[in-house]
C-alpha cells in the first residue's frame, strides 16, 4: 500500500501488481482524453455546418431563431439533392415513377369515373352527383394525407398533393366536361386549386408533391373528355395549371420537376396543335400562344438563370413542331395563318431578346463550339423556320411579301440589338437569308432582281461596318455571290451571235453587279477593320511587317471589281456577232489583258499579276492557234498570228528590261544596271 502519512514521503507499495494497475489508469486517461478531443472536433463541425449553409441563404450570426429557419431547409434540399444525384434507376422509379403513375391512375379513374356516363347510362347519377362524389373522394383522400403526415411527412405531402389533382378533374368536369357551371367559374375554381398546390409544395420544398400534383392535374382535360375537345378550353386550362407550376420550381434544382413540367408543355402545345388547325385561324392562334404563354409567364421570371435559355428554346421548339403539325393537317394556307406563324417567329426573338445576357447552362460553360450552336438555334434557326414554313406557302395572298419584310426587319433589329457574339452573328445571317427571300418573292425581271440583290448586298456591309457580325459579312458576301451566278445564268442564256454586245438587259444586270463590288472595294478599309473587330483581333503594330489575318480579305475586295469585269467582257465577247468574229475577239482580249497585268505587276511589284498576265498571253496564243485551224479565213488568220505576236513581244520586252521586278533589278539572268 502506498503510505497516507505525508511526512513519510511518497512510497510506493512493495505489493505485486501496483506497476501495472497505474499503467493501465495511465493509458485508460489517454483513451478518454483521445476521445474528448474527437467529441470537441465533432461538435465544432456541427455548429459551423449548418452556419454555412444558411448563409447561402442570407444567415448572419446573431440573428434571430426565425432567421435561422431558411438554413434547415436548405440542409434538407442539398441533403434531397445529394439523395437524388445517389439514385440508380432502380431508386428514380421506386421513389418518383411509382409515385406518379399511381397519381395518374388514381386521377384517372376518378375522371373515368365523371364521364361514365356519357353515351351510357348505366348509373342513374346525374353528372352533378358525380362530381360531388368525386369531390368528396378527393376529401377523403386529403384526410388520408394529413394522417399520414403525422408519420409520413413526405408521403403525406404527396397524398394531400393527389387530393388536389382529383379536384381539380372535378373543376375540369364540372365546367368543359359536364357543363353544370360557367367555364369561368370552373376556371376560376381550377386556378385556386392549381395556386393552393404550388404555395403548398414551396411551403414545403417537396419534389414528389409537385409532381404528384402537377401529374394530376395535367391529366383532367383528358380523363373527362367525352370526344369532343374544345381546344380553347384545353389551352386556358393548361396555362392555369402550368403557370402556377413555373412559380412553385422557381429557383430549384429538382431535375425530375423540370422534366415533369417539360413533358406537361409538350402533351398541351401537340395537343392544341392538333385541335387548333380544325376551329381556323382563332384555333391556330391559340394553339400556337399556348408555349409562349408559357414561356413568358412562367419560365421568364421564375426559372434559375442556368435553365432559361433552355426552357425556352424547348418551349419555341414545341411551338415549331405544334406549326408543323397545323401546316401539314391544314389542306390551304390562308395569309391570315402564314401572318400568325410571322408573329410566332417575332415573339420567339423577342423572349430570346429579353434572355440574351443570362449565362447558358453550365454544362456546357467548357465547351464554346456548343454554346455558339444553341445561339444559332436560338437567334437564327428556329425563328426561321417559323417564317419559312408557312410564308412559303402564302405566296398567292396579297401582301405576301411583308411576311418576308418582318422577318428582315426582326432580325436585323435584334442583330443591331445584340453584343458581338454568336447571337449577332446568327440572326445577321438569318436576316440576310430573309432579304434573299424578299427578293425572289417578287418576281422581277433579271436586271430588276439582280440589282436588288446587289442592293441588299451593300445593305449588308453597311450593317457590318455599323455593328461589325461575321453573319453581315458573310450574308453580304453570298448575296454578291448569288447575284453574280444569276448573272452569269443570264448572259449565257442569251442566243449565241444574235445580238450585240454589252446592249442586253443581261448587261445592265451585270453593270449593276460591277457598280456594286466598285462600291465594296471603294469602302474595304472599314468593311476590313469591322471585320477585325467582330474577330476580336487587334489592329496590326506599325513595326509589324508580317501581314495580318485579314490582307487576304483586302486583297479579294480590292481584285473583286475586276475579276468581275474581265468575266463579264469575256461572256460578252465569246457569243459576239459570228464564230469567227468572236475568236479574233478573243485573242485581242487575253493579249490584250495579259500585258495590262504584267505592266500593273510590274508596276506595283506583284508577282501574282505578273504570272496571271503571263498566263493570259500563253492562252491569247492558243486561241490564235485554234481560231486558225477552225474558224478563221486568210485574212483573220493573219490578224490573229501579228496581234499575239505584237502583245508578246512587248511582253518580252519587259520581261528583258530592267526594273522587272525578278532576278534583281536588272532582267532575267542579267546584272542590275546593265541594259
Amino acid at each position: 500500500m502506498t503510505s497516507t502519512n505525508p511526512a513519510a514521503g511518497d512510497h510506493r507499495s512493495t505489493e505485486p501488481g501496483a506497476d501495472s494497475t497505474e499503467a493501465r489508469l495511465a493509458g485508460l486517461e489517454r483513451t478518454l482524453a483521445a476521445l474528448a478531443a474527437e467529441v470537441a472536433s465533432l461538435r465544432t463541425e456541427l455548429r459551423t455546418e449548418p452556419r454555412d449553409g444558411a448563409r447561402r441563404f442570407g444567415y448572419r450570426p446573431g440573428s434571430n431563431s426565425a432567421d435561422r429557419a431558411p438554413s434547415a431547409r436548405s440542409s434538407r434540399g442539398d441533403r434531397r439533392r445529394r439523395d437524388l444525384a445517389a439514385l440508380d434507376l432502380e431508386g428514380l422509379l421506386g421513389r418518383y415513377g411509382m409515385l406518379i403513375i399511381a397519381a395518374l391512375a388514381a386521377a384517372g379513374a376518378v375522371g373515368t369515373f365523371l364521364s361514365w356516363a356519357i353515351g351510357r347510362g348505366y348509373l342513374r347519377f346525374s353528372p352533378a352527383a358525380r362530381v360531388a362524389i368525386g369531390i368528396l373522394v378527393a376529401a377523403g383522400v386529403g384526410a388520408w394525407g394529413l394522417r399520414l403526415r403525422r408519420r409520413e411527412r413526405s408521403f403525406g405531402s404527396s397524398i394531400l398533393g393527389l387530393a388536389l389533382a382529383i379536384a381539380l378533374v372535378c373543376a375540369y368536369a364540372a365546367g368543359p366536361a359536364f357543363k353544370l357551371v360557367p367555364l369561368a367559374v370552373a376556371f376560376i375554381g381550377a386556378a385556386v386549386i392549381s395556386w393552393a398546390l404550388a404555395l403548398f409544395a414551396l411551403h414545403e420544398q417537396d419534389e414528389p408533391l409537385w409532381c404528384v400534383g402537377l401529374a394530376g392535374a395535367a391529366l383532367a382535360p383528358f380523363a373527362t373528355s367525352g370526344g369532343d375537345g374544345n381546344v380553347f378550353a384545353l389551352l386556358a386550362y393548361g396555362v392555369i395549371v402550368t403557370l402556377p407550376a413555373g412559380l412553385a420550381i422557381a429557383q430549384r434544382v429538382w431535375p425530375v420537376a423540370w422534366r415533369l413540367f417539360y413533358i406537361v408543355a409538350a402533351l398541351y402545345t401537340l395537343a392544341g396543335a392538333a385541335l387548333g388547325a380544325e376551329r381556323g385561324i382563332a384555333g391556330v392562334v391559340a394553339a400556337l400562344a399556348f408555349p409562349f404563354v408559357i414561356a413568358v409567364g412562367a419560365v421568364v421570371p421564375f426559372a434559375p438563370d442556368q435553365r432559361k435559355r433552355g426552357a425556352v428554346r424547348w418551349l419555341v421548339g414545341l411551338g415549331l413542331l405544334g406549326a408543323a403539325i397545323m401546316r401539314v393537317s391544314a389542306t390551304a394556307v390562308p395569309f391570315d395563318m402564314a401572318a400568325a406563324m410571322t408573329g410566332a417567329m417575332l415573339a420567339a426573338l423577342a423572349i430570346v431578346d429579353s434572355i440574351a445576357d443570362v449565362p447558358q447552362s453550365s454544362i456546357f460553360a467548357a465547351w464554346r463550339a456548343q454554346l455558339a450552336t444553341l445561339d444559332w438555334l436560338d437567334a437564327a434557326v428556329l425563328p426561321s423556320l417559323f417564317l419559312y414554313l408557312f410564308a412559303g406557302a402564302a405566296l398567292g395572298a396579297s401582301w405576301h411579301n411583308a411576311l418576308y419584310t418582318a422577318g428582315v426587319l426582326a432580325f436585323s433589329v435584334f442583330s443591331c440589338r445584340r453584343a458581338l457574339g454568336a447571337l449577332r452573328d446568327a440572326s445577321a445571317a438569318a436576316a440576310s437569308l430573309a432579304a434573299l427571300a424578299l427578293v425572289d418573292a417578287f418576281h422581277q425581271t433579271a436586271p430588276a432582281h439582280i440589282a436588288a440583290l446587289v442592293v441588299a448586298a451593300l445593305v449588308a456591309f453597311a450593317l457590318h461596318v455599323a455593328r461589325p457580325s461575321r453573319g453581315w459579312m458573310g450574308g453580304g458576301a453570298a448575296l454578291m455571290a448569288i447575284a453574280a451566278i444569276d448573272t452569269v445564268t443570264a448572259l449565257t442564256s442569251r442566243a449565241a451571235y444574235h445580238f450585240t454586245p454589252f446592249t442586253t438587259t443581261a448587261s445592265l444586270a451585270a453593270a449593276a453587279v460591277l457598280i456594286g463590288c466598285i462600291v465594296i472595294a471603294s469602302f474595304r478599309g472599314p468593311i476590313v477593320d469591322a471585320a477585325r473587330r467582330a474577330r476580336g483581333n487587334a489592329p496590326p503594330r506599325p513595326d509589324d511587317a508580317s501581314p495580318d489575318s485579314t490582307t487576304t480579305l483586302r486583297r479579294a475586295l480590292a481584285a473583286a471589281p475586276w475579276v468581275w469585269a474581265f468575266v463579264w467582257v469575256l461572256i460578252e465577247l465569246s457569243m459576239a456577232y459570228s464564230p469567227s468574229t468572236s475568236t479574233l475577239l478573243l485573242v485581242v482580249y487575253f493579249a490584250a489583258t495579259g500585258v495590262a497585268s504584267v505592266a500593273a505587276g510590274r508596276a506595283r511589284q506583284l508577282g501574282v499579276l505578273r504570272k496571271i498576265g503571263l498566263g493570259l498571253a500563253l492562252v491569247a496564243a492558243a486561241t490564235a492557234i485554234y481560231g486558225a485551224s477552225t474558224y478563221f479565213d486568210f485574212a483573220a488568220r493573219i490578224s490573229a498570228y501579228l496581234v499575239t505576236s505584237v502583245f508578246l513581244l512587248g511582253i518580252a520586252y519587259w520581261y528583258r528590261r530592267p526594273g522587272a521586278g525578278i532576278d534583281g533589278a536588272g532582267g532575267v539572268g542579267e546584272p542590275a544596271g546593265v541594259e
